[in-house]
């Protein structure tokens, strides 16, 4: 695997409890595809559930009972910090308390996810704290080729809605990353819908909800947030040495 590897990115999952198991069989349908194509590592990049309840927590502990590849969560705006860590306790590489920031190490391709949540708010924020977390975790590694994964897009993304609620201090995430050119790829979710962007160099990639799709308000007096027939689904992101690397998305 030393010249090869291969992320699957699943987003807005949003497990519920009221939708007859509908979103634990679009996760489960994306992990089996996930297998299919021999992902390295399966990333969840927030909103894990709807409502922050305990129950929903309960029902996506079972639906990841056994996944196909090593899998990582990370909370978004849908999320409960405390809640994850008691209901994922042996997920060993969340932090005990704080933001729950992580690197995941060991593969030929160095992820570095980035909790923006503000609690209670829909709303990203990478503040000073978050910065210097970003800058500390990519200064140890400057060489390895790196992806950077939160969950608000972190550009603008001329949609009514999201780009009031994306990643409000971009301008200083991106001047993180600028400072880091092993990045090779953002990547996010939030906006249930493929949409592609630029921090700094690196270019950025936000994946579609597994669940349902958004689509675009950008200019007034159009539906803020319409939800629409487009596909929902996942992102695979797959590299080699020689190569580097390609984001497909992957419909459900």
């Amino acid at each position: 695997m030393s010249g090869t590897f291969r992320l699957a990115q699943i987003s807005d999952t949003h497990i519920r409890a009221d939708d007859g198991g509908a979103a634990v069989a679009q996760l489960k349908r994306a992990m089996a595809q996930a297998k299919d194509y021999g992902a390295d590592v399966i990333l969840l990049t927030g909103d894990l559930v709807n409502d922050e309840r305990e129950d929903e927590y309960a029902l996506l502990a079972e639906a990841i009972t056994d996944p196909p590849a090593p899998l990582y969560l990370m909370p978004g705006n849908h999320d409960d910090r405390a809640r994850i860590r008691r209901t994922f306790p042996h997920h060993s590489y969340l932090p005990r308390d704080g933001a729950l920031h992580f690197t995941i190490e060991n593969f030929p391709v160095r992820i570095v996810a980035l909790d923006d949540v503000v609690p209670g708010e829909t709303h990203g924020l990478l503040r000073r704290s978050g910065a210097e977390w970003l800058e500390s975790a990519l200064s140890v590694e400057r060489t390895k080729p790196t992806i950077v994964a939160l969950h608000h897009p972190p550009f603008l993304t001329h949609d009514l809605l999201f780009d009031k609620i994306g990643l409000l201090d971009a301008e200083e995430f991106a001047t993180v990353v600028a400072r880091h050119r092993q990045v090779l790829r953002v990547i996010c979710g939030h906006h249930h819908r493929v949409a592609f962007g630029q921090a700094a160099h690196a270019p950025v990639i936000v994946a579609p909800s597994s669940s349902w799709t958004y689509g675009l308000a950008v200019d007034e007096g159009q539906k803020i947030a319409p939800k629409t027939a487009e596909q929902p689904g996942w992102v695979l992101h797959a590299w080699t040495h020689t190569g580097g690397i390609a984001s497909h998305f992957m419909g459900l």
